[in-house]
């Protein structure tokens, strides 16, 4: 397929000498900006603005690799509200569902310092550390120079000698590993009682 670069998109081709991933370091660095802003405007979170046009790379990386080209700017803003859209979706279904499940959500304010609520935090806690021990090397680096640390995208790119790109979705792949190590250790715990009943019988 033709390159995913800026000359693509205004129907040029691709330059000679340029490897594919060379091609769609360039495509991000110079389009990254403009599909933030098309994500901003549907997600009003800066964070998950950024998300969304993480995943908007992740996908045009595998179009690419399905041989399907970019063609356009207004193409590649339909593709990127889109997603945004399902990205709404998923999240109203995702809080819809927290709501039905997690019941202690909807505690009264006068029980955040009592001893479950503290119970609680501290299990998420350890979820959560759990989560960042199970991941590799590298991603549990990202995640704790960002969120414990508090250094920005540029700052670990310094520290850590990588391209600003690599690093914004190396946080972005980062966190979604957590998210799925930690969600399966739910469902392990959920599963753990019926086990047990099952051995007892």
């Amino acid at each position: 397929m033709a390159a995913i670069t800026s000359s693509v998109l205004m129907g040029d081709s691709r330059p000679s000498g340029q490897s594919c991933a060379q091609q769609f370091s360039e495509f991000y660095t110079s389009h990254y900006r403009y599909v933030l802003r098309v994500c901003q405007r549907f997600l009003w979170r800066r964070e998950d603005a950024e998300d969304a046009a993480s995943e908007v790379f992740l996908k045009l990386h595998t179009l690419e690799a399905d041989e399907q080209p970019i063609y356009s700017l207004p193409w590649l803003s339909k593709v990127t509200g889109r997603h945004c859209i399902d990205r709404l979706r998923q999240v109203k279904v995702e809080r819809r569902r927290r709501v039905e499940e997690e019941h202690c959500e909807t505690l009264p304010d006068n029980l955040t310092n009592s001893p479950l609520s503290r119970v609680l935090l501290r299990e998420r806690n350890e979820r959560v550390r759990d989560g960042l021990r199970r991941l590799p090397r590298e991603s549990r680096i990202l995640l704790v120079l960002h969120y414990y640390r508090q250094l920005s995208y540029a700052e670990i790119a310094a520290a850590l000698g990588k391209q600003l790109p690599a690093v914004k979705t190396g946080v972005f792949r980062a966190k979604r590993m957590l998210r799925d190590k930690i969600a399966a250790t739910r469902k392990s715990a959920a599963s753990e009682p019926l086990r047990e009943s099952s051995a007892a019988l």
